[in-house]
């Protein structure tokens, strides 16, 4: 088989999330690459996201690095840029966000020179969550208008559910209650629409939160029941998590009715 095979079965394997076969699929290609470059670094990366979506940071990061020495050398700015974006989400990640703003930096910056306005958008979403994490609200609300900026003149259903997401958090961070909850719920009817059950119970853990702080207690608790039933649909790792703090919020809510 040539490199290219090997890379699109990695490919098909990693899209449906059997790590084991893409990674077996590009290291064979790694033994069969003869010195394209771009191959090369595409091989580097793949492994990287086979690494970053099973947990083992450190590994990624090595072969992220690997592809970065190779664009670099290529002048390859709209890969590279796209490179350390994933750096920095493994950053992000494994709550670092210092680390993960710096390469989202050295991201955004190549990313614009080369007009790549989709993936600004995202990694736009991403600095303010990387910000927030931070707890810089002003750099989270700044970078959240602009992802929001560009999702809307990029119109693309699945970056502006994304920003809408996102700009909800820095806002209700920031203690703008009402805007928050407006934009989380744009953002719920778009994840709706797109069938991403995984978006949907993000902004509605975050209304959970929004409706916690304005001391509707009945609202927390309704969004809170949506979110454990999707984490017990797949089986989600918060599912005790999220069980125990409903408990808690209903126990709160009799008691108010009482």
């Amino acid at each position: 088989m040539k490199t290219a095979s090997y890379l699109q079965s990695g490919n098909e394997a990693f899209a449906k999330e059997d790590y084991a076969s893409a990674l077996a699929w590009y290291l064979k290609g790694l033994e069969a690459v003869r010195g394209d470059p771009d191959q090369l670094a595409d091989l580097y990366g793949n492994i990287g996201n086979v690494y970053g979506a099973t947990g083992q940071m450190d590994q990624a990061v090595v072969y992220y690095q690997k592809a970065v020495e190779i664009l670099r050398r290529e002048e390859d700015y709209g890969r590279l840029g796209t490179t350390y974006v994933n750096i920095g989400n493994l950053y992000t990640d494994r709550q670092e966000p210092l680390q993960a703003i710096h390469f989202y930096k050295q991201a955004a910056l190549l990313l614009e020179r080369e007009e790549k306005w989709e993936g600004l958008a995202v990694l736009y979403g991403n600095l303010s969550l990387a910000s927030f994490q931070a707890a810089d609200r002003e750099g989270a609300l700044a970078y959240g208008e602009k992802a929001m900026a560009l999702a809307k003149r990029l119109n693309r259903p699945a970056l502006l559910a994304d920003a809408a997401h996102r700009l909800a958090k820095a806002k209700g961070a920031a203690g703008q209650i009402e805007t928050a909850q407006l934009l989380s719920q744009q953002a719920y009817a778009l994840y709706a629409q797109l069938k991403d059950e995984m978006g949907c119970a993000a902004t509605l853990y975050h209304q959970t939160f929004l409706h916690e702080e304005k001391g509707d207690l009945q609202g927390a608790v309704r969004c809170l029941e949506q979110v454990v039933a999707f984490d017990e649909k797949y089986a989600l790792p918060k599912l005790s998590e999220n069980k125990a703090r409903l408990s808690r919020l209903q126990a709160r809510m009799k008691s108010h009715l009482k």
